[in-house]
């Protein structure tokens, strides 16, 4: 294994040398990997996320529970006119009127949304490292699927969402509203630091949070792990909906990639080592030898060190 690292926000990079898959040389790509759309192009994409500030939330806690400190709430709270979101949030129980940091999470693509086990595992991490932390169902998933998927599979996820530009241009636009709703709601109704807010995202949440990240400025942190350009099965989408449009422009806020060599999902090659070349030196990589979704207890704590520097409690 040869590992790299410099301190600070700057690059850090682990690599183990695993064989070439040679089918990452078939996987189809698009011109925004070598050449994203320029900033008066970039402007007119921003319009598709604009919501109305002044729009009540309307926060209903469903449920709410605690143990060991911590208290989880499953709510729901109005996004845009007719979305309504359904999600959870994860907070230490604290004394005192500090304002504390904040995290936004976006699950993968699977039937239960942001109550998957990896899902609640992860938020679960988060808080109990001393964040508030919202995690909520993407459009189509968990709690929000009104039919467009019924077995959730790959294929079926491609040819129904991914590859439909329409329909994927509208999933992306209310992710991102979705995003800066959830800003608002942690720093409205839950007391978090406007200044103290990351974007974490985990697989297909991770291919969402380079693309909310670029878009939402108030965002001070973004981080992906196992996500991509491209999954096995995407072949393309609109330039609003790409995020090699995007992910540069999270610099000069720190970004951390975790990604594995042996993804057969997002290929490294041509899904992952395009996007990195588009960073700024604010970025932390990282690269281990696991398939995609496998995350390791060393990953979560480079997840939570990282945190710690970039939106410090």
């Amino acid at each position: 294994m040869f590992t790299f690292r410099s301190f600070g926000f700057g690059i850090l990079i682990s690599c183990y040398v695993v064989p070439t898959l040679s089918a990452q040389d078939d996987r189809p790509t698009d011109e925004w990997l070598t050449k994203p759309v320029d900033d008066q192009t970039f402007a007119t994409y921003l319009e598709f996320f604009a919501y109305e500030t002044d729009l009540p939330l309307n926060r209903v806690v469903l449920e709410s529970s605690e143990e060991d400190g911590l208290i989880e709430e499953k709510l729901a709270f109005q996004s845009t006119p007719g979305q309504i979101v359904t999600a959870r949030v994860f907070r230490p129980r604290v004394t005192g009127a500090e304002e504390q940091g904040g995290v936004v999470y976006i699950h993968s693509g699977g039937p239960s949304g942001k109550d998957a086990g990896s899902s609640l595992a992860f938020c679960r991490l988060m808080a109990r490292a001393g964040w508030t932390v919202l995690a909520f169902d993407l459009l189509h998933f968990g709690e929000r699927n009104a039919g467009l998927l019924d077995t959730y599979g790959a294929r079926e996820k491609a040819d129904r969402l991914y590859n439909q530009p329409s329909t994927y241009l509208e999933f992306v636009t209310q992710t991102v509203k979705d995003v800066g709703r959830s800003y608002d709601l942690l720093v409205l109704e839950y007391d978090v630091d406007p200044d103290r807010v990351a974007l974490v995202g985990y697989s297909r949440g991770a291919q969402m949070s380079m693309i909310a990240g670029g878009a939402e400025k108030r965002l001070a942190a973004v981080a992906l792990m196992h996500g991509g350009h491209f999954d096995r099965f995407e072949n393309g989408h609109r330039p609003a909906a790409c995020g090699a449009n995007y992910i540069g422009r999270i610099n000069p806020r720190p970004l951390l990639m975790i990604n594995g060599e042996a993804d057969t999902d997002y290929l490294p090659d041509t899904a992952v080592r395009p996007l990195q070349k588009l960073l700024g030196e604010s970025t932390t990589i990282r690269w281990t030898g696991a398939g995609h979704g496998m995350i390791s207890e060393e990953d979560r704590t480079v997840l939570v060190d990282w945190l710690r520097m970039a939106v410090p409690q």
